[in-house]
């Protein structure tokens, strides 16, 4: 169905060409009015076109209103208002009208954006050195929520886990569980403080029966064992990922597959043939201050060994020049902020310029009673996500991650998460679903009867916000604020709520057919938001 912003666009495209036909393209901005007050849609299309046809803004609107007529049958009005804005009010009868086309489209909501693109969306990238702690869930619940917006969208999405399995970190896991091992043996030995803590680690220990084996040192001992605890670690991650969270990855990339494949070769030859490449203090550089980074970086040590950015470099090569990517989406935590201009100048040097982007995770701080929780039995100084999850449920989880913007700092309210009433967002919204369902069951097979009475007001309120819905998938797909879904659902829940208050659907022994309409256009919806966001809508509460 074309929806009332697109049919709005349509017409003042046609009233600037008959009021300026100078004017081949402009933006038509269109967007819903705040208050009621202002109408239903508002434009500020006038005061973009004011430097170009060199008029003031209000006479501007005030010769397009003239183009209108009012002659389209969806307009009740339209009006110029402040410096030059136009804003428009709808037919009551015009809105009512639409509860039939958003039934009748399968794919409402969904819309070609992305079609015939490529994007890979890489979230959580957990180290596997110890248990997922809260701070992942916003990684984990906003790239999933993200990726199923952008297939809404259109776009073929690629879900991307990547492993860091080699490097220091690993080896320091390797030696945590030796000494814990030793520990448990009985056999005197120190416990660095830059060892891993927790119980996890006691369990890794328990599993590794070091004394059947011929060692000679730990470095003997942690080179031989590395391999097998990551391989557990690993495996533990994925349990976690697909039993606990339900998110399913397309692919988890382990980092040394980039050197086994020699993909940081190629890389650096695509930079060497660029003159990008120098020698300095025996070691090679990065001229990455070429693409405005602040300062050239080392991408090959003194000693030969890579710098962590050949990865990173690596990484975009393969995903880019060899995979054939369109975009990149990539969750960082905000401890990485630092990486963004060298990530970006290895983008450029490769030729993808602007096609990565990071969202930075701001930290998060788990609540209860107004005080804050930090300690967990398993994962030593961290609450886990797991823990979070199995205590409060997957639903709100999902749902209390996803109303906060990622880059900003985000209590988790245990307390409110676990509170079943309307106090609850997540039950607030999930109860308006059960209610519908309710009424579509009590409807049973109660003949409908058409009404001639005028809308209600809760009814033209909830018909408008159906509508919104297309438009907020749309944003998100562009500004990646998962966080306006959450919301949005709470208003849809708040609207139906009010409509079901106002407006009888079952009349005694009779069904309005407009309000059933409307109920089952409302559950559509609900259904499709809460699915996105990987919320169940249940049918009973």
């Amino acid at each position: 169905m074309i929806l009332p912003d697109e049919q709005l666009r349509k017409l003042l495209r046609q009233a600037i060409g008959k009021a300026y036909s100078a004017v081949k393209d402009v933006e038509i901005p269109i967007e819903p009015t705040a208050e009621a007050q202002f109408g239903d849609y508002s434009s500020t299309v006038a005061l973009k076109l004011a430097k170009v046809v060199g008029q003031g803004p209000r006479d501007i609107a005030t010769n397009l209103i003239a183009q209108l007529g009012l002659v389209a049958s969806m307009l009740e009005k339209a009006e110029v208002a402040g410096p030059g804005f136009i804003n428009f009010t709808l037919k009551p009868q015009w809105i009512m009208k639409q509860v039939k086309g958003i039934l009748a489209d399968t794919k409402f909501g969904s819309n070609l954006d992305g079609k015939g693109k490529k994007v890979l969306v890489e979230y959580i990238s957990a180290n596997p050195t110890g248990p997922m702690t809260l701070g992942n869930g916003r990684g984990a619940f906003g790239g999933d929520t993200l990726a199923n917006v952008l297939a809404m969208n259109g776009w073929k999405v690629w879900r991307e886990f990547y492993l860091n399995d080699i490097g220091r970190q690993v080896d320091i896991l390797a030696e945590s569980v030796i000494r814990r091992y030793f520990q448990q043996q009985g056999i005197p030995t120190d416990y660095p403080a830059q060892c891993y803590q927790g119980e996890y680690v006691s369990d890794l220990a328990r599993q590794l029966k070091i004394d059947k084996l011929k060692l000679k040192d730990m470095t003997d001992i942690r080179d031989r064992i590395r391999g097998r605890i990551l391989e557990t670690m690993v495996k533990e991650l994925q349990r976690v990922v697909a039993k606990k969270l339900k998110i399913t990855f397309d692919s988890w990339f382990c980092e040394s597959t980039l050197y086994t494949k020699q993909l940081n070769i190629k890389a650096l030859e695509v930079l060497k043939s660029h003159d990008l490449l120098y020698q300095k203090d025996d070691a090679t550089w990065f001229r990455t201050t070429a693409y405005g980074d602040d300062k050239d970086r080392v991408i090959i040590k003194s000693d030969g060994t890579n710098a962590y950015i050949m990865a990173d470099v690596a990484l975009r090569y393969y995903r880019f020049a060899m995979r054939g990517f369109d975009r990149e989406i990539l969750f960082l935590g905000a401890d990485h902020h630092g990486f963004e201009s060298r990530l970006q100048a290895a983008m450029s040097a490769l030729g993808y310029a602007k096609q990565l982007h990071i969202e930075f995770l701001q930290l998060v701080r788990l609540m209860k009673d107004g005080h804050e929780v930090k300690m967990s039995k398993r994962a030593g100084t961290y609450v886990t996500l797991e823990e979070v999850v199995d205590e409060v449920g997957l639903d709100v989880a999902r749902f209390f991650f996803l109303m906060h913007r990622a880059d900003t700092h985000m209590d988790f309210d245990l307390t409110l998460a676990k509170e079943k009433s309307d106090k609850n967002p997540v039950f607030y919204v999930q109860y308006a679903h059960a209610r519908i369902s309710s009424i579509l069951k009590k409807v049973g097979k109660l003949p409908p009867v058409p009404s001639k009475s005028a809308p209600h007001t809760s009814e033209l309120n909830l018909v408008k916000t159906l509508l919104q819905f297309p438009i907020i998938i749309n944003d998100v797909a562009r500004s990646y604020e998962t966080q306006k879904l959450p919301f949005y659902a709470i208003e849809l829940a708040t609207k139906f709520h009010e409509f079901y208050t106002n407006c009888r659907v079952i009349d005694g022994d009779k069904v309005w057919l407009h309000r059933l309409d409307l109920v089952k256009a409302t559950q559509l919806v609900l259904q499709r938001a809460l699915k996105v966001m990987g919320v169940t809508a249940p049918e009973k509460m």
